[in-house]
């Protein structure tokens, strides 16, 4: 294979001006784009003719990966079930040096925890550190990973 790595991970949203909102906020910084793509090259792509997309990019900070946001304006599209649980589910997992702060923070800016805090982790590569799981706005998963120090 001559894969080269990750450029970017995509999530499609409801509503993009309140995830714009959000990430800015998570991120504290704005998308490097937010535009509409209604190129035909774009109907080819995704295979849905006349289709209008709102998009945003993210640099995900202290990172080399792009944070992707897709609205699709045409077609529209109807939400899905995105438990963790459930087969084709993603999530985005980010690294952080405070995780007690950063749970705060996400609550602060409307996530909702999947936990009642950090939880340690007991085996695996990660053990002694601790992760927790939130939900956006649109129901995406955001792990936040304790950094190893």
């Amino acid at each position: 294979m001559m894969l080269r790595g990750v450029l970017h991970v995509g999530f499609t949203v409801a509503n993009m001006d309140r995830s714009v909102e959000f990430y800015t906020r998570l991120f504290g910084i704005e998308p490097f784009v937010h535009r509409v793509y209604e190129d035909n090259y774009i109907s080819q792509l995704v295979g849905y003719a006349g289709a209008r997309l709102d998009t945003a990019l993210y640099n995900i900070p202290h990172s080399d990966t792009v944070l992707e946001l897709i609205q699709y304006l045409e077609p529209k599209g109807m939400p899905v079930n995105t438990e963790t649980k459930n087969p084709g589910t993603a999530h985005l997992c980010l690294a952080t040096t405070d995780l007690h702060a950063d749970f705060n923070r996400m609550v602060e800016l409307g996530a909702t925890p999947r936990s009642e805090g950090p939880v340690k982790i007991t085996s695996g590569i990660n053990q002694g550190l601790r992760v927790c799981y939130f939900r956006d706005h649109d129901g995406i998963t955001i792990e936040l990973l304790e950094a190893r120090t």
